[in-house]
């Protein structure tokens, strides 16, 4: 395994430590707030069936925190500039299809656009950055391979949301796993509210049923994800506003680069919401629901919430 190895066990404690604190918070009093506090973005996805919907406004949306409608200050679809982090699950699971994914690889690249930048995530006895940043187009010299007994599906994905992009960009992150985790400091319970606190849209691509030869399970591994992990990291994706995929990988046409242009082409297209939050408390967790009432079969994909820290 190559490329530079990513710990962050102290940073990830102190995340830990914030998120269950707030997690544990009691539900807010029924009173009057009016201070406003810093502008929150929601990343909007609008389809109708298979088709972005194009040309909204802020009147179109309807936006509610914790209960309570605000106003949008101002919706963009421009064509900021994308960060895209790929992790793939390198562990065992994978061994079977590892040539065809470092194909897939390149061809990723190749759809990003000018100013867009890419860096992949993989996993061995530790994360590593198998590509570091690297601008749209370029020509990657890959070598990874699967690893047993290991799968840091969890930790891989915390180090993945917590980059942060420069304000004028967005992030995006796509994993391609099994979501079988065996050995992560992050729990998967911790990983979906850590998932909550990141700006990022995760996605996840189900990859599974094609592993190698027995020799790449050659060791042991605790602590094993709980039983209701694979579930809880759906949600995980669910609660940045992305979503799992499905796919069948008995056909080549079910590759991980068609379904990557399948999310690329979605969140280029997607809307970004801003507002100042008016009328709840500041602290704790504030439950987002996005909406576009005058089209009635329209589907809305919207980040469902995050922390709030009370203003200084």
């Amino acid at each position: 395994m190559t490329g530079r190895a990513l710990t962050a066990v102290v940073t990830l404690a102190m995340l830990g430590a914030i998120a269950g604190g707030a997690s544990q918070q009691p539900a807010p009093q029924a009173r009057t707030f009016r201070a406003k506090v810093v502008s929150v973005a929601v990343n909007a996805s609008v389809k109708r069936g298979n088709r972005i919907v194009p040309n909204l406004t802020a009147n179109d949306f309807r936006l509610m925190d914790n209960g309570v409608a605000q106003t949008i200050d101002e919706v963009s679809r421009e064509s900021v500039p994308i960060d895209v982090t790929l992790f793939l699950d390198t562990s065992a699971s994978t061994a079977g299809k590892l040539g065809e994914m470092k194909t897939d690889v390149q061809g990723i690249v190749r759809l990003l656009r000018e100013g867009d930048r890419f860096r992949l995530l993989t996993i061995g006895d530790s994360v590593y950055e198998n590509v570091a940043w690297v601008p749209a187009g370029t020509k990657l010299d890959l070598s990874f391979g699967a690893v047993g007994g290991i799968s840091l599906i969890q930790d891989a994905l915390v180090i993945a949301l917590f980059h942060r992009p420069d304000p004028d960009r967005r992030h995006l992150v796509v994993g391609l796993t099994d979501r079988r985790d065996c050995g992560s400091v992050v729990s998967s319970a911790l990983l979906r509210e850590l998932a909550a606190r990141s700006e990022a849209v995760l996605h996840l691509i189900d990859h599974s049923g094609s592993g190698g030869e027995d020799n790449y399970r050659v060791r042991s591994c605790t602590p094993r994800g709980r039983p209701d992990g694979d579930r809880l990291l759906i949600e995980a994706a669910e609660r940045t506003g992305g979503a799992f995929h499905t796919q069948s990988f008995f056909f080549r046409s079910a590759s991980l680069l068609r379904a990557f242009r399948t999310i690329f082409d979605e969140f280029r297209q997607s809307y970004t919401l801003r507002y100042s939050p008016s009328g709840v408390d500041p602290t704790g967790w504030h439950a987002i629901a996005v909406s576009v009432p005058a089209i009635k079969d329209a589907t809305v994909r919207a980040r469902q919430g995050y922390y709030g820290d009370a203003p200084k």
